[in-house]
């Protein structure tokens, strides 16, 4: 597997690509540093997002809207983030402009979910407040920001859950056939249900504490399995098969710190990409070998890298793992 360097972001945290038209884009930020860039994988170009704080967890465009994009920033080791939010960042040729949209203290993820011609913000908290990085007494808040065409501020965020504890993965994905988000926390996952009158509930969907997760579809069946870390920040990888009502697990296997789990296809085959921000510091490659008696290669990707994002994607003829190696300061693509 070849390996090339995109950026160079000292304790870089967010790394996510994306396509703009025809294009490949990789938006990457420092967890400490102001330090933001969006890299063109077409044209190896990189472009410094002036006005950033620093502290970003991530950053993701608005779909119809070449030139938009919204952050979560201001969230900074080891979650200190009283001055958190959501920002707004305008690109104008090579030139940016950003501003702070929404204050969210430890705002931790967001997702734009485009449905029926509009495009849902959701922007959630690890906390409501903390006192110490060791306070959980105060659970986190989802908010809905519907974002029209013309976007104007101020925002007018809806807040639809005041119950997350310890959240930690946000996934735009399909439950019931439809596009949704869901999020994890202490008491599973969730996702949120779109019901008349534009309203939004949370549906339950796993009932174990859960730090990150995925679907994908390992055994061939066109149903999808589910892959998680557990519990916070944990020091196991599970997959579990949907079995009825219940999920039957299938593979179990260590971590140290787990973090940046993402799925997809590379030569058609699916993997499972982790991360391990302590012990071996590795990115880690899983594999299905026979899924029926749950046995799976583990292959080593890179050595000493920390990884904090990590996603499976194509661009042309070509898979791309995509990884943010905060230990060596890079974001790398491996293909």
């Amino acid at each position: 597997m070849k390996k090339k360097v995109i950026l160079n972001i000292e304790s870089v945290y967010t790394a996510n690509a994306f396509k703009i038209g025809s294009e490949m884009f990789v938006a990457a930020g420092s967890e400490t540093k102001p330090e933001v860039y969006l890299y063109n994988l077409t044209s190896g170009d990189s472009s410094l997002i002036t006005g950033c704080p620093g502290g970003v967890m991530s950053f993701i465009p608005v779909p119809g809207n070449p030139d938009l994009f919204f952050s979560i920033m201001g969230l900074f080791p080891p979650f200190i983030g009283a001055e958190a939010g959501v920002f707004m960042h305008r690109r104008s040729g090579d030139k940016w402009e950003t501003q702070k949209v929404m204050d969210l203290p430890f705002a931790h993820r967001s997702e734009i979910l485009h449905r029926n011609g509009k495009n849902y913000m959701f922007a959630a908290s690890v906390s409501k407040y903390k006192e110490n990085p060791g306070d959980w007494s105060k659970p986190g808040e989802m908010y809905l920001i519907r974002l029209e065409d013309d976007i104007k501020l101020p925002l007018k965020p809806e807040m639809i859950d005041n119950t997350l504890t310890r959240n930690h993965g946000m996934l735009r994905t399909q439950i019931n056939g439809e596009e949704t988000v869901c999020m994890s926390g202490v008491d599973g996952i969730f996702y949120f249900e779109q019901q008349p009158g534009d309203k939004w509930v949370k549906k339950s969907l796993f009932e174990k504490e859960v730090s990150e997760f995925f679907f994908i579809d390992l055994d061939g069946d066109d149903v999808e399995e589910l892959v998680t870390i557990e519990p916070f920040h944990g020091e196991a990888l599970n997959v579990y098969k949907r079995n009825g009502q219940q999920w039957e697990l299938k593979f179990s296997d260590s971590l140290s710190f787990g973090h940046g789990l993402s799925c997809g296809f590379v030569n058609a085959e699916p993997v499972i990409i982790v991360g391990n921000r302590r012990g071996s510091f590795t990115l880690d490659m899983f594999k299905v070998t026979d899924f029926a008696t749950g046995k799976f290669s583990r292959e080593v990707i890179e050595e000493d890298a920390g990884p904090t994002q990590t996603q499976v994607f194509a661009s042309g003829n070509t898979d791309y793992i995509l990884s943010a190696n905060q230990k060596k300061n890079e974001v790398a693509v491996y293909h």
